[in-house]
């Protein structure tokens, strides 16, 4: 009798050990996401621009397949030069109902300056901003129903529409900038 407990009771282990493992992601309704970013510039120019940036998305998930949503950025600058706030909208797309799916983003939006600039007296400051567009593709891992965490890679464009630059402490140039980046980051979905 012992040994029917012992075996039903490691079946029911077994049982509820097998149905945690297959944890669907909620997938229509209301969702969020919040990310950190690293941002590394490709441009061959003198500027070289590296970018942390937190964003922000809530969006509502048709389905699995896809969700649209609406989400803001900043975009930090060690120097403070190139410091921006993207607001953009986004299309979310996550393709298996597993706990593991693969997903990609696509974000257009507009960039505002935060008036920040560099120091001294070769310093750089976005005067206005410009156009912002994203691509990424990752994988989320669902922690629970309405808890997951992704990793992804992509790509950003940031247009500046006019930058200006300083020589000796006076303006030399004001022109646009388009800045094409690389970025790695992670989130948590919910």
């Amino acid at each position: 009798m012992r040994q029917r407990i012992t075996f039903a009771v490691l079946c029911l282990v077994c049982l509820c050990g097998v149905q945690a493992q297959h944890i669907e992601f909620k997938w229509h309704g209301l969702y969020g996401v919040v990310e950190f970013d690293h941002l590394s510039n490709l441009n061959r120019d003198d500027h070289e621009v590296a970018l942390n940036g937190v964003s922000a998305v809530v969006g509502w998930q048709v389905r699995k397949e896809s969700a649209i949503g609406l989400g803001f950025s900043y975009l930090g600058d060690p120097t403070g030069a190139f410091s921006q706030m993207p607001v953009f909208v986004e299309l979310r797309s996550h393709y298996l109902r597993s706990r593991l799916t693969p997903f990609t983003v696509a974000q257009a939006g507009y960039s505002f300056p935060t008036n920040s600039a560099s120091s001294g007296s070769e310093a750089v400051r976005i005067e206005k901003g410009g156009m912002m567009f994203a691509f990424a593709v990752g994988g989320r891992y669902a922690v629970s129903r309405t808890l997951g965490v992704n990793l992804h890679v992509g790509y950003q464009l940031l247009l500046m529409n006019e930058v200006e630059r300083r020589h000796a402490g006076a303006p030399t140039d004001r022109s646009s900038q388009l800045l094409h980046n690389v970025k790695v980051g992670l989130g948590l979905n919910f």
